[in-house]
């Protein structure tokens, strides 16, 4: 079974394995004149025919009400193409002679249908690049005033999920950051449960000495080898020149969050190459906010940040700050090793959790063969994402991410 659909030059399938009804592929990338680019690809194994028929449905349904619309392989772009030159044609017909500046447009438009990216000319792709870059001298100045406000170790700002009923409009748009967070006091960092972490001296050279809120970073995708970097009691300096503290708030100010960017921002480009401030632009809409999220996760980062410009910082999980991801993800108490069968016999075949709801499940996608073999401990913690639930609360389709550090 195949599906393939196109919305203007994106193209997405997928296809249930004639040899395996259980497992399915998702392919998708860009367009070029008939050339299929950038091409990405996901592998799916479900636990029976029916959940792999029923994801099959769900997932295609779910790109039609964004706007693909199931042609064959090539076309959509093929008809856009015609379209065009039909246009081109009669124009020629109806008009003398273009000026140099329809003739730019025109070109332009024609650019458009052929370009080679998945987002559009405004879109910041991946926007926390732009500060990674050059941070290599500090900007010299009067120190900033960051405030003198404490937050207790634990309270820190959470984030809600952000759903399609709020309009994104106005608020201020960031990459969200698969890293450890932390709270910089002005001399110590702490995880955001309160417990302190040890770190070379020169990583904190030319710092504020005042409240920092952010997360320790790697690159996207090691996750899991910012934690054997970080968890030493003994700090590697060679390992922590590869990390940044990438900030995200003070929350010392009291301030309105657009008024406390400018201060962090200023501050972060003062101290030296391991702080970091997270770029965040205003969100122009609906459209804007999936341009961007689709950039961003095209570069391999896990989604993004919503925060109202006129909000203070709480304490608390808060509807000022919205996570945007196309799978939501939770944790989960392990509560049970399932044993596997067929390929995974005598390995882990499934873990049973408890999630922050009180529902109980099984999770075993996700699942690599090394984690089978040692899988977390019962009564661990785990992340694992999911696509939405049913309508006994009961998530679905999760799979396991990694396991979480003690703190």
């Amino acid at each position: 079974m195949n599906k393939y659909l196109q919305c203007d030059s994106k193209f997405w399938s997928i296809t249930i394995d004639n040899e395996n009804d259980t497992k399915l592929q998702i392919r998708y990338g860009n367009l070029c004149d008939y050339e299929e680019l950038n091409v990405k690809k996901v592998e799916k194994q479900f636990p029976s025919k029916e959940e792999c028929q029923k994801y099959y449905e769900e997932a295609f349904q779910i790109k039609q009400n964004k706007g693909y619309i199931e042609v064959q392989p090539g076309q959509q772009i093929q008809q856009q193409q015609q379209q065009q030159q039909q246009q081109q044609q009669q124009q020629t017909k109806t008009k003398k002679k273009d000026s140099p500046v329809q003739i730019k447009q025109q070109q332009k438009q024609n650019n458009n249908i052929k370009r080679t990216g998945s987002i559009k000319p405004d879109t910041i792709a991946a926007i926390t690049d732009d500060a990674l870059r050059g941070r290599q001298q500090a900007i010299k100045g009067p120190a900033v005033d960051l405030g003198k406000g404490t937050i207790p170790l634990g309270k820190v700002m959470l984030a809600q999920t952000w759903n399609e009923d709020i309009d994104p409009k106005g608020y201020y748009l960031s990459e969200k950051l698969d890293g450890m967070r932390m709270i910089w006091t002005g001399s110590k960092m702490y995880s955001r449960n309160g417990n302190p972490i040890q770190f070379p001296d020169f990583f904190v050279q030319g710092w504020p000495k005042s409240y920092l809120d952010g997360e320790l970073w790697l690159e996207r995708d090691q996750f899991s080898k910012l934690v054997s970097i970080t968890k030493r009691q003994v700090p590697v300096e060679d390992d922590w020149r590869k990390v940044k503290y990438m900030v995200f708030d003070a929350p010392g100010l009291k301030l309105p969050f657009k008024d406390r960017y400018l201060r962090f921002k200023q501050a972060c480009e003062q101290g030296n190459e391991f702080i970091v401030y997270v770029p965040h632009i205003e969100c122009k809409g609906y459209d804007h906010l999936i341009d961007e999220l689709e950039a961003v996760q095209d570069k391999e980062g896990e989604g993004l940040m919503l925060r109202d410009p006129e909000s203070s910082y709480e304490q608390r999980r808060s509807d000022k700050l919205l996570k945007v991801k196309t799978f939501m993800d939770d944790e989960a108490t392990v509560l049970a090793h399932e044993e596997g069968s067929g390929r995974c016999q005598g390995m882990l075949g499934s873990l049973k959790v408890r999630n922050t709801s009180g529902i109980i499940f099984n999770i075993g996608s996700g699942l690599t063969d090394d984690i089978r073999q040692k899988p977390p401990k019962i009564g661990s913690t785990i992340t694992y994402k999911y696509y939405g639930v049913s309508k006994s609360n009961v998530p679905r389709f999760p799979i396991y991410l990694r396991e979480r550090p003690k703190e």
